[in-house]
């Protein structure tokens, strides 16, 4: 199929009548300002847009804009012809989704990486995990030692808002009670017995 306006003096080309009539809403205001630069020269241009078919719908056209000088080189006429490419635009978009599909495949296939098992009852904590982790809420994980608690929490971690950011494991049972607020948050210089620098926690203020 083509899509042929031949014989368009500059200001027919230039019209907003013109190219809401003809061109899709969503194209026209992306592409004036380039077409008003390429048209303020004598040099032939082309653009891809989508167009209205004798059928009603619109199409994607490949736009070849020509120009028809006169002896001194000044712009008479502009010719355009529109090339069909509806087919390959919509083969392009196709494979855009299905590249993107298969790379949030892979995204979701990597946040569980570190965890291996196929049972149903794993899988029902994947999607627990896959469920909770967008959300801000404090998490509780149980279970007995050596089950991978730590692997749920990066899981957990990784797949969440914050998962670009450092994440932080401890082991509060191998803490002293009496050093587990200077553990996690740090102390001052001379804050007790023994604190001979300042130290910085795990979770800074």
């Amino acid at each position: 199929m083509a899509l042929e306006y031949t014989g368009l003096s500059l200001d027919d080309v230039q019209t907003d009548d013109f190219r809401a009539r003809v061109f899709h809403p969503d194209d026209v205001q992306r592409l004036r300002e380039e077409r008003y630069k390429a048209l303020s020269d004598t040099a032939p241009f082309e653009n891809e847009e989508r167009a209205l078919g004798r059928d009603g719908r619109y199409r994607w056209f490949l736009i070849r804009y020509n120009p028809l000088l006169d002896e001194s080189g000044k712009v008479i006429r502009w010719y355009a012809t529109g090339t069909d490419i509806d087919d390959r635009k919509r083969a392009e978009e196709r494979l855009r989704n299905e590249t993107v599909a298969l790379r949030e495949q892979i995204d979701r296939d990597s946040m569980f990486e570190d965890i291996v098992g196929s049972s149903e009852a794993l899988r029902k904590v994947l999607r627990q995990v896959d469920k909770v982790a967008h959300s801000d809420s404090t998490v509780l994980i149980l279970g007995e030692t050596g089950t991978g608690k730590e692997l749920i929490a990066r899981a957990i971690h990784k797949r969440s808002n914050r998962g670009e950011r450092a994440f932080i494991g401890v082991n509060c049972a191998a803490i002293p009670s009496s050093l587990i607020a200077s553990e996690l948050f740090g102390h001052e210089k001379g804050a007790f017995t023994g604190a001979t620098q300042r130290r910085p926690g795990r979770f800074p203020g």
